[in-house]
């Protein structure tokens, strides 16, 4: 088994959420069915506003864990926003 470092992987775009929502996040963008991918966003909004409770003093914060979904998908995830895209 070979070890896999942080300096050999891909540079995290908000690394605040760590690596594995990034993951995830791939992973729905990847997603062929929309209802799917529509649900895997919804829930990796929840579980991002969860990781990152201080976000929910600034104002709209919703709003703000869409905008990072979208940065974090490189604009590349087809889902319905309650919000526009940033």
């Amino acid at each position: 088994m070979e070890l896999e470092y942080n300096t050999k992987r891909e540079k995290l775009i908000i690394s605040e959420y760590g690596r594995h929502v990034q993951k995830m996040v791939d992973h729905a963008a990847s997603t062929k069915n929309k209802a799917e991918r529509q649900k895997m966003a919804e829930g990796i909004i929840d579980l991002m506003g969860e990781l990152n409770p201080h976000l929910r003093d600034v104002d709209d914060f919703k709003h703000k864990l869409w905008d990072h979904l979208f940065i974090m998908a490189d604009f590349n995830i087809d889902v319905d926003s309650p919000f526009a895209k940033p």
